[in-house]
């Protein structure tokens, strides 16, 4: 294994103007001296650091023995030269320098980067570039001054930039919790090994993915050791559950610009809750099958005689009587009189048109066309919300005033957001 040096050159190198060894001078004298084999040096130099970059490759030589060693010499940028202070000029020749010394790197070779020569953007920029990741292996060097030192202090010294790229992985982290993107952060969390730091964020993670995906059952399964609260602790027991989940995941859906499935999802989960609360609702007249839509049994014409004549009319098509289209929408004004009202009203007679509309035909949908799907009179996402939950809270009998308050994944996403923001370094 060979070290492959990578430095900015200061006003001090080779030497201060106390003749005194300048910080990269001392910084390859402890390499030797520690026997680092050094199989390479690259300097980044600025036209006014270029004599020194010249005197040091010529001192390497002659005062410490280092003339097999290749040494090269690289100017920055005219930009970087005429502002050696800008942190991205800078961040960026220091990139430019470890891909040109990428065809020198063999296997177990490790970078070793000299972080106190030149400016302080120079200074930070090995250290940002290695917490960044952009490093595999590599190691930031740091040298104090020897008039300055302490006692028990190190001349010159490794430094740990470990908390600083973890902060880094953890704003990637965050970002993608917040973006909902969950097998993303799922993956974040292990790649960076951030896992040790929060106990339960990998459960909470694999849950939010399972949901992500419209897997609710798994989900509740992974999720429910997390709730606390009563209420919550049994609501993936109850028949209603899911439609609240499905309703949420049009509002995720919505909020990642994906429109196509905000109107599919907001759709089904008032069409499949009604499919659940007929059989729900009549256990003796609904019969549920797999796959296919309900039957409705004459039996239910001496709880709501009102049906007959549309009942009758669809017997004379078929033998068996699908629980469907206008003959579901009979049921459930004759059972929930507040359901010929507005929401589902618009449910019945816009939203259906518009998902049909999507469903045949290429191209997608604006989020004012969402909107307006369940109503031409919404105008934002808190009052589609309002129409969803109106008409799903009518079907289960509970009163959830948001599809936040409703949903489980909406509570788990907040135990996630603030188990990241928990974190000690």
């Amino acid at each position: 294994m060979a070290s492959i040096v990578l430095s900015f050159v200061g006003n001090q190198d080779p030497f201060s103007k106390f003749d005194d060894e300048g910080p990269l001078v001392s910084f390859l004298r402890h390499m030797l001296t520690n026997r680092h084999e050094i199989s390479k040096v690259m300097l980044l130099y600025t036209e006014g650091t270029k004599k020194g970059a010249f005197d040091t490759r010529e001192w390497m030589s002659t005062e410490l023995g280092l003339d097999k060693v290749a040494v090269e010499l690289v100017a920055v940028s005219e930009d970087l030269s005429n502002d050696p202070t800008d942190l991205l000029k800078t961040a960026q020749e220091a990139r430019r320098g470890l891909d040109r010394l990428q065809s020198n790197i063999g296997k177990g070779d490790r970078i070793e980067f000299n972080a106190s020569s030149g400016t302080p953007a120079m200074k930070s920029a090995f250290s940002l570039l290695q917490a960044a990741g952009y490093v595999v292996n590599g190691q930031v060097w740091q040298v104090r001054n020897p008039k300055e030192m302490k006692q028990g202090q190190k001349h010159v010294f490794e430094t740990d930039v470990s908390v600083l790229r973890r902060e880094f992985e953890l704003k990637v982290l965050r970002g993608q919790v917040e973006a909902f993107n969950y097998s993303a952060a799922f993956a974040t969390l292990n790649d960076a090994n951030l896992s040790g730091y929060f106990p339960a964020l990998s459960g909470l993670l694999k849950a939010g993915e399972a949901w992500q995906r419209g897997e609710f059952d798994a989900f509740w399964r992974s999720a429910k050791e997390y709730f606390e609260l009563d209420g919550e602790k049994n609501q993936g027991e109850q028949w209603w559950w899911m439609a609240y989940e499905q309703a949420y995941t049009a509002v995720v859906r919505l909020r990642q610009g994906n429109t196509s499935e905000a109107m599919q999802h907001s759709f089904r989960a008032v069409e499949g809750t009604l499919w659940i609360w007929a059989v729900t609702a009549f256990p003796q007249e609904v019969v549920e099958r797999d796959d296919q839509y309900p039957l409705l049994k004459p039996a239910i014409l001496n709880r709501h005689p009102s049906l007959r004549s549309r009942y009758e009319e669809q017997s004379q098509r078929s033998a068996n009587v699908e629980l469907k289209g206008y003959l579901l929408r009979d049921l459930l004004e004759a059972e929930i009189a507040a359901a010929s009202g507005k929401g589902f009203s618009e449910y019945w007679r816009t939203a259906r048109v518009a998902r049909n509309l999507l469903s045949h035909r290429l191209g997608g949908i604006s989020e004012q066309q969402v909107l307006q799907a369940w109503g031409m009179d919404l105008k934002t996402e808190k009052a589609w919300q309002q129409r969803i939950i109106g008409c799903l809270n009518l079907l289960t009998g509970k009163q959830f005033g948001s599809l936040e308050t409703a949903s489980l994944f909406a509570k788990l996403h907040q135990k996630v957001l603030i188990a990241i923001a928990s974190y000690q370094p």
